[in-house]
């Protein structure tokens, strides 16, 4: 159906895509992946018209076509799902879903078909919710499965679907895998892009490997393993799935004592120095909701948080930052990067909030500010044309890098990480879980939230599961393992090894 040939695009002196082949079947699930930085958003944002290739060729049921901008690939019915939100959170869900293509009768617009038929691809999806709801007001992995139910109203013959389940929990995934599958039924195209290689091995018919912008080949699932398969995104074996060593915990760092406020209540829990401590729960379980109270984001209703003996339940969140404490936030794009500013920009940040003197206090030293971003560029391995690139030539696992980086200068005690590796790729997540190691060997507590129960067991020391805004157990030792924490997730029986 789609064949790619010879496929070339440079942004200056970056070469992103070098001479690309393959081609995608129709009817088939074809995955891509790639590290970050690899090629593989340059090349869809080809095949949608976003940007133009150098040079190469793009066929269509044999037919060369000249993709020249979306609106052009949508008539040819390609379709995306990408990873970064991209609604309007101050329209509805059925404004959202029909923007720009508005039905029509009589020259009116027909909300009336439009409703029902928003309905049944809102139905489709598994969101159980009336058109007319805000989308600002929905959670990350609801307006992402807003997202998934637009690029299907269409009826496409191909979509892509860009790191799909990076803000999803369990259950949205088994909806949104039901949903290709029956667009695979259906003889729809899938093009699916995902760093998380157990997923590939699940849904997809073929997977195509690109490293460093060029195509390092194309297999049948059945012909590759995961491990073969990250030899070839990186070039070096790497092992995610390694536990840490029983860590001696020292003293307490933090303490959270009978804590209520949005969407949690009664949580009570500590973290010690050199202890990393994993977070788990379905999404509305409150866990985004507990760790932003306790860096300062929302406030609290009642009880106590304490950091170091010290009672920190009324203090603001610079006033935190001085103390000790700080946030790696959920959504890297929204909260935890300004993409007005440059890197070296970015990554002086929390120290301008506080005053650090490295910087130059309150107003901050040029030189100082420079030495600290090549500082933080050389100790986290940040890929960067330099320390005024714009944070949009980063790849997402380098964007990540520069959002724990900012921190580590301050020297905080307590890291408190939400979703650290979400979106990011096999080689700069095993960098960031040797950095979470890192920085608990070295005696700082970590609190770390992540909706991937793999990382978490190989991650953490202990894990407080979550439900219903609710601390139901903490699984621990040999015996945890994703069952157990699934089990307290949804509201199982008690079993061995895991504490209620």
């Amino acid at each position: 159906m789609l064949k790619i040939e010879e496929i070339s695009k440079s942004f200056g002196a970056t070469r992103a895509l070098r001479e690309v082949s393959f081609e995608i079947k129709s009817g088939s699930v074809h995955g891509l992946v790639g590290e970050n930085g690899a090629g593989k958003s340059t090349l869809m944002k080809i095949l949608m018209g976003v940007h133009q290739p150098d040079s190469g060729r793009i066929y269509l049921d044999d037919k060369l076509v000249s993709i020249m901008n979306p609106e052009q690939a949508n008539q040819l019915g390609f379709r995306i799902v990408f990873q970064e939100i991209a609604l309007c959170p101050n329209l509805s869900i059925m404004e959202n879903l029909f923007l720009g293509a508005e039905w029509t009768r009589f020259g009116l617009m027909n909300f009336r078909e439009m409703e029902e038929r928003a309905r049944e691809v809102l139905e489709m999806v598994g969101l159980d919710f009336w058109p007319g709801a805000l989308v600002g007001e929905l959670s990350v992995a609801e307006k992402q499965m807003v997202q998934i139910a637009r690029a299907v109203l269409y009826e496409p013959r191909l979509i892509i679907f860009d790191e799909p389940t990076s803000a999803l929990t369990q259950d949205y995934i088994e909806s949104l895998f039901r949903i290709i599958r029956e667009l695979h039924n259906k003889g729809v195209t899938v093009l699916y892009i995902s760093h998380k290689l157990e997923e590939i091995f699940e849904i997809a018919d073929m997977v195509t490997v690109l490293r460093d912008g060029g195509h390092i080949g194309t297999f049948p699932v059945e012909e590759v393993n995961e491990e073969r398969l990250v030899q070839m995104m990186v070039g070096r074996e790497l092992d995610l799935s390694v536990r840490r060593k029983e860590a001696k915990a020292g003293e307490v760092l933090l303490k959270v004592e009978g804590l209520s406020g949005d969407r949690f209540e009664e949580v009570s829990f500590e973290v010690r120095a050199g202890e990393i401590v994993g977070v788990s729960g379905l999404i509305g379980s409150g866990r985004s909701e507990l760790v932003e109270s306790i860096f300062g984001v929302r406030r609290v209703k009642s009880g106590r948080i304490w950091l170091r003996g010290r009672d920190i339940t009324g203090m603001s969140i610079s006033e935190r930052i001085k103390l000790g404490m700080a946030l790696v936030p959920e959504d890297r794009q929204i909260s935890g990067l300004v993409f007005s500013m440059v890197l070296k920009q970015n990554l002086s940040l929390p120290g301008v909030v506080i005053g650090n003197r490295e910087l130059g206090g309150i107003v901050v030293l040029p030189g100082s500010e420079a030495d600290f971003a090549r500082r933080a560029i050389e100790k986290l391995r940040i890929v960067v044309s330099g320390i005024d690139a714009e944070m949009m030539s980063l790849s997402g696992g380098n964007q990540q890098k520069v959002v724990v980086g900012k921190w580590l200068m301050l020297n905080p005690e307590v890291f408190i990480m939400d979703e650290p590796t979400r979106g990011i790729d096999v080689g700069a997540k095993a960098e960031i879980h040797n950095l979470i190691r890192g920085l608990a060997d070295k005696g700082n507590g970590m609190l770390v939230v992540s909706s991937e129960l793999p990382e978490l067991l190989a991650l953490s020391d202990r894990i407080l599961v979550m439900r219903e805004g609710r601390i139901k157990g903490e699984v621990c030792g040999d015996k945890a393992c994703e069952e157990e924490i699934m089990r307290l997730a949804v509201g199982g029986m008690k079993k061995e090894g895991v504490n209620q």
